[in-house]
């Protein structure tokens, strides 16, 4: 009939309707069966329920550039709305996170099949699935997803979880599908704990711990610097250096003095002494002391008045004179013994003060030399102490910058820890009330598949049959003139209606 387009297009919808009514039980067979399939198919599915919710994403500080503890902020430029969004809708739909609300919520609820046996047919389906698996060489992974239920269902929830950004009003919405309408609502809400759990870790910043354990080092850094020092201090009998110095150069200063009055008072004495034995020399003559000069003085006088007895006896007058001058010689000999007495008696006090004076400046240099070697063993040693104290004191200025940068920190992180979150839940995931349009859907399609199939039946049955239903398409055909035609009758039915035409 490939002349049959060739006629005006009123007559070829005229053919085409003639076709369809020629083919009306063929057209009811094809519709029946096929909405008897969507029907069963629309019984068979159960409707699944779709939660909503929605989220709004702010600029927040966890998105710029947060420096380490104790140093300065640094503008590093911020990141644009898109890059936040990407990031957030990545948290969202890591499977990690899917996971979690899987166990939170149990495989049980959410994908009870998972836990069911297998029938007949899924196993064939598994079978036919792993042979495919193992030819194309991904067999392993393929048989492990079938073995674990976990993660069949990490990749079901992937499945029912849609994730849509709006970039312009910097709005995520989630929505969930799944055939109970409770446990898709409760998916979403377990979902978005999780994520803020997520996201608080993620983005968390805690220095605190490690500024504690610096904190830590520097303490026992300086408690050890401290019993060094005090070690040190112990041995060399050193509370202070300063005041221990100060301390021996005042004691030097008052040994000197004394040494220098020392010297003085023995000066003195050496004087004294030698004056005194001047004085001695005059009154003893040669003699040694004042005993010796007495005794040669009693000796002569003896001597005399042995020779006056003897050599001038019997002159009355002349012994007379003698006698008294005797005496007088005798009261000065007399006199010369007392004066040799006093002065040895002062040049002995003398000598005796003179010997103390000198012990006592032999012992004073001998304190000052003692001294003297304290001080110098103490400047030797100052080079050691300063450099302990010198530790100790930065370990000091350490500790409490230390101190310092753990006491801010904690501020920040408490202020960050009870600082509302960024991103704000705008509509609460809520129990879907309606279920989703899959059963009409499935009937649509039954109605749409059926009427093509209808229609293409149709074009079959016109464009590859035997028999002309219109005279005007035969004439076309065959052009010759129809003089008559025989219409469709029970005895000729199927065979179309019978044309005559002019040979």
């Amino acid at each position: 009939m490939s002349e049959t387009l060739a006629l005006p297009p009123r007559l070829v919808v005229r053919d085409l309707l003639l076709t369809a009514a020629t083919q009306k039980g063929r057209v009811i067979l094809i519709c029946f069966c096929v909405m008897a399939i969507a029907l069963a198919a629309a019984v068979i599915v159960k409707p699944d329920y779709k939660a909503k919710s929605s989220l709004l994403v702010l600029m927040g500080t966890e998105h710029t550039f947060r420096p380490a503890a104790g140093q300065q902020f640094m503008n590093s430029g911020g990141v644009d709305a898109e890059q936040i969004l990407r990031t957030e809708s990545g948290i969202m739909g890591s499977d990690d996170l899917h996971r979690s609300v899987i166990r939170e919520i149990g495989i049980g609820r959410l994908y009870p099949d998972l836990l069911k046996p297998p029938t007949l047919l899924q196993s064939w389906y598994r079978d036919a699935r792993r042979l495919i698996a193992e030819w194309t060489g991904t067999g392993k992974d393929g048989a492990a997803l079938e073995n674990d239920p976990m993660a069949q269902a990490v990749e079901l929830f992937a499945r029912n979880l849609t994730i849509t950004v709006d970039k312009k009003s910097s709005v995520i919405g989630l929505e969930f599908t799944n055939p109970d309408a409770a446990v898709s609502a409760e998916a979403l809400r377990v979902l978005e704990a999780q994520y803020f759990n997520l996201r608080a870790k993620l983005y968390g910043d805690v220095q605190a711990p490690i500024v504690r354990r610096q904190q830590d080092a520097v303490a026992e850094q300086l408690s050890a610097a401290n019993k060094a020092l005090e070690q040190f201090k112990q041995q060399h009998d050193i509370s202070n250096f300063a005041d221990r110095r100060t301390i021996l150069l005042r004691q030097q200063g008052d040994l000197e003095a004394a040494l220098a009055k020392s010297e003085a008072t023995v000066a003195g004495l050496q004087a004294r002494l030698e004056q005194l034995n001047q004085q001695f020399a005059a009154v003893a003559g040669n003699r040694k002391n004042a005993s010796a000069a007495l005794q040669s003085m009693v000796n002569a006088y003896r001597q005399r008045q042995e020779e006056a007895a003897t050599t001038y006896r019997g002159s009355p007058a002349v012994d007379e004179a003698r006698r008294q001058a005797m005496e007088r010689q005798t009261d000065i000999a007399r006199m010369q013994a007392t004066q040799a007495y006093g002065v040895e008696t002062d040049r002995n006090k003398t000598d005796a003060d003179m010997r103390a004076a000198v012990a006592g400046r032999d012992a004073i240099q001998q304190q000052l030399t003692s001294l003297k070697s304290q001080i110098d063993a103490l400047n030797n040693e100052e080079m050691s102490l300063h450099r302990l104290e010198l530790n100790r004191a930065i370990l000091e200025d350490n500790y409490r910058a230390v101190t310092k940068i753990l006491d801010e920190r904690q501020v920040v992180e408490t202020v960050e820890a009870n600082r509302e979150s960024s991103v704000r839940v705008i509509q609460p995931p809520r129990e879907p009330a309606l279920p989703q349009p899959t059963r009409r859907l499935i009937l649509l399609a039954g109605v749409v598949v059926s009427m093509l199939l209808s229609v293409g039946s149709i074009l079959l049955a016109h464009f590859f049959r035997s028999t002309y239903l219109r005279p005007e398409a035969l004439e076309v055909d065959t052009g010759l003139t129809v003089l008559a035609a025989v219409p469709e009758m029970p005895a000729l039915r199927g065979g179309g209606p019978i044309m005559i035409t002019a040979s």
